[in-house]
């Protein structure tokens, strides 16, 4: 029972990643900071629960930290629908801390006497918890520096403004990312790079080192193709090789939906590009994301994919990009 608890513990901090997708629990610190607190305080319960040694003497603490951040964040977020949430926060609190507090802290005391010594396999055992450390580590720092992540770059005027391509995205978009880069170069020096994108053309100027690992034959171009410069609404954006995973995948791509010459390039599934002139030699380059953020069973169950494995793999990969587009714009070779 204190196994499955923990677990169902663990599983209700992640089924929050569903709120965080939500701008409007993103970008305001009432509402993102008791979502973190929630998320961090279900997970440290549920190793606590699990017997991880950094967290097993304090699951009581974190799980009621987290149950009222929980709550606050229910009603704050969800009215009216938030009365399933605050019902299932409520459950978990009484059947872990009321019910079953004296069986788990008997467990609990007893780890602690005997230590992993006593079970049947304690190497395993210690791994597993140090397993557990790491994922606890993890999540505080991905929901830590989540804001940051999302906006990288990025001015509030800019988050707000109207910029060319949105008509492309979903007029009421909840999920939302904004990432820019001041460039010293002419918005008609750094065009030249955006359209050169792609795995067949001049890659995309991230760490192409860790996208070749994964077997995408991409190479960052360093120079300016004459071949490479054009483009229509409707080409694709390839993202590998034809023959990427055995062509079982076909070859993904993102296609071009909005194109202006030296302004924007919009590609669906992926975002805006755009170019906006400070100067005659400095221009800000913006990449902007929208999503409409479904609440389907679908995205309600890949929410937690989403903000923990694809929002810090995309950030890592779309700065080194804004910052490789800069290097080469501003560099001799553009």
């Amino acid at each position: 029972m204190r196994r499955a608890l923990g677990w169902v513990l663990i599983i209700h901090a992640f089924a929050h990643s569903s709120a965080g997708v939500s701008h409007r629990v993103s970008e305001d610190v009432w509402a993102y900071t008791p979502w973190m607190i929630a998320v961090v305080g279900y997970v440290a319960a549920g190793l606590g629960l699990l017997r991880v040694p950094t967290v097993r003497r304090h699951w009581k603490l974190a799980l009621l930290i987290a149950t009222i951040a929980s709550m606050h964040l229910q009603v704050w977020y969800r009215p009216p629908w938030s009365i399933p949430g605050l019902a299932i926060d409520l459950a978990l609190f009484i059947v872990v801390l009321g019910i079953q507090q004296p069986r788990i802290d008997a467990e609990i005391d007893a780890v602690e006497a005997l230590g992993a010594s006593a079970e049947r396999h304690p190497h395993v055992l210690e791994m597993l918890w140090g397993f557990g450390v790491v994922v606890l580590a993890y999540v505080i720092v991905v929901v830590a520096t989540r804001p940051t992540s999302l906006r990288w770059g990025s001015t509030s005027t800019e988050r707000e403004a109207l910029l060319p391509g949105d008509e492309v995205f979903p007029t009421d978009a909840e999920y939302r990312i904004d990432h820019a880069i001041t460039v010293h170069a002419s918005a008609s020096e750094v065009w030249p790079w955006l359209v050169q994108l792609g795995q067949d053309r001049g890659g995309f100027y991230s760490y192409d080192w860790l996208e070749r690992a994964v077997g995408a034959d991409i190479h960052n171009a360093d120079r300016i193709h004459a071949e490479w410069q054009t483009r229509r609404v409707d080409d694709t954006v390839f993202a590998t090789q034809p023959s990427y995973l055995g062509g079982r995948l076909g070859r993904p791509g993102w296609r071009v939906e909005v194109l202006q010459p030296n302004r924007v390039i919009g590609l669906e599934k992926w975002g805006t590009f755009v170019l906006q002139p400070i100067d005659s030699t400095t221009t800000r380059l913006m990449v902007r994301t929208r999503g409409a953020g479904s609440r389907s069973a679908l995205a309600f169950a890949l929410a937690p994919i989403n903000v923990f494995v694809f929002e810090p793999a995309h950030f890592i990969m779309e700065r080194a990009m804004l910052r490789g587009i800069r290097a080469r714009a501003e560099g001799p070779q553009s």
